[in-house]
């Protein structure tokens, strides 16, 4: 049987039997009771339930007895929780799991937590979870509405009047889009992740991993064709799979027109204005999948956590692609290089709205969902 005394009986009690074995301090007295010091301490200053065989042979004292249990109260799989090791266990794993007050979590809230464990049991932590997600799916609903007057759907008319065209290029019969499009947002933010562009050679060259091979010529080749008419040849290296192109008009398109600086792109580049001005969300996400198709990531930590992220060198880029993901109901977290949407809330979010159109992460992405729904 365990007991719970009120805070003066539990001094009384504990005096009395520091006389009774003539003990001067508590080290002392755990020695002669032959356990450890820390238990010793917790039964005398907690506020938790002590075993009744202390208050043997101390009748003549006048205790106060709040409650009582069996030895083995609260017992479940993995054993008992009414000890204080139990109790800071449970106070770990409520903080953990649940979003509590401070208040719920201190002393005077134990038995809150002991009640709701006893009656949920591990069920608990999946109460949690599912209250977490709603608030995270709340939070996202709302990040949406905030932001439904920003989005105006501007058509812009690029201005191509001072693109030089080489004789290479007529005869290629190059030409370039006359509006900011879903297409050419997509095609800015592949470029700013495995683009380069050099000022004088007027070359332009796209590099993917290696696997990625079926990405690059069944959809990036469609899509320049498309574009710029450009027809292209796939380029095989030891690492890297892509194509790369000689063109003085195209490399003139994408810096004065789109604003991609030429050479070293660590730090330099940023969201071309032209996206921002549109307020679209179809072009905002264009951009930000050609973006992720290219320095994208997709990962599931803890066994069943999925988490999205995109890892670029240059802080302006990453601050004002996670500003358009809040624009369009995500919830980013960043730092000067990456951006990560973490949970399945967001991931089931990115894969209606954004998805890929690289087959390796497209394949990633039902790879984490199916994990996700697994659990």
């Amino acid at each position: 049987m365990r007991i719970l005394l009120s805070k003066n009986s539990r001094k009384e009690l504990f005096e009395a039997i520091k006389a009774k074995n003539n003990s001067k301090s508590l080290k002392e007295l755990a020695k002669k009771q032959k356990v450890s010091f820390k238990t010793l301490n917790n039964w005398v200053y907690g506020k938790g339930y002590i075993p009744e065989g202390l208050m043997l042979n101390s009748d003549h004292i006048n205790l106060e007895v709040l409650d009582k249990k069996e030895d083995n109260w609260g017992q479940i799989k993995g054993g008992k929780i009414g000890g204080p090791e139990g109790i800071k266990k449970l106070k770990k794993f409520i903080a953990n799991n649940l979003k509590i007050d401070k208040d719920i979590l201190s002393e005077n809230g134990k038995r809150t937590m002991l009640g709701l464990w006893k009656k949920y049991g591990y069920n608990l932590r999946k109460m949690a979870v599912r209250g977490k997600l709603k608030k995270r799916e709340l939070e996202s609903i709302k990040l949406e509405k905030n932001s439904a007057s920003y989005f105006m759907n501007n058509k812009l008319e690029l201005n191509l009047r001072g693109i030089r065209f080489s004789k290479r290029d007529r005869d290629k019969k190059i030409f370039f889009p006359k509006q900011m499009s879903s297409e050419l947002a997509e095609e800015t933010g592949i470029h700013l992740g495995d683009g380069c562009m050099s000022f004088n050679r007027n070359y332009f060259s796209v590099k993917t991993n290696k696997t990625e091979e079926r990405y690059v010529t069944n959809f990036l080749f469609p899509l320049y064709k498309k574009l710029y008419n450009i027809d292209l040849k796939l380029m095989r290296l030891k690492s890297v799979s892509g194509f790369e192109f000689y063109s003085q008009a195209l490399c003139e398109f994408k810096n004065k027109v789109l604003g991609i600086p030429y050479g070293e792109k660590v730090e330099r580049i940023e969201v071309p204005e032209l996206i921002l001005e549109t307020k679209d969300k179809e072009i905002y996400r264009a951009f930000i999948r050609g973006l992720f198709d290219t320095d994208g990531c997709v990962c599931v930590v803890k066994k069943d956590y999925p988490v999205i992220s995109i890892t670029v060198n240059s802080k302006k880029l990453i601050e004002k692609t996670a500003e358009m993901l809040r624009l369009l109901g995500f919830i980013p977290y960043y730092n000067r290089n990456t951006i990560c949407l973490n949970g399945e809330i967001m991931l089931e979010k990115w894969i209606k709205e954004i998805n890929s159109s690289n087959f390796v992460k497209r394949e990633k992405l039902k790879w984490a969902s199916s994990i996700k729904d697994s659990t």
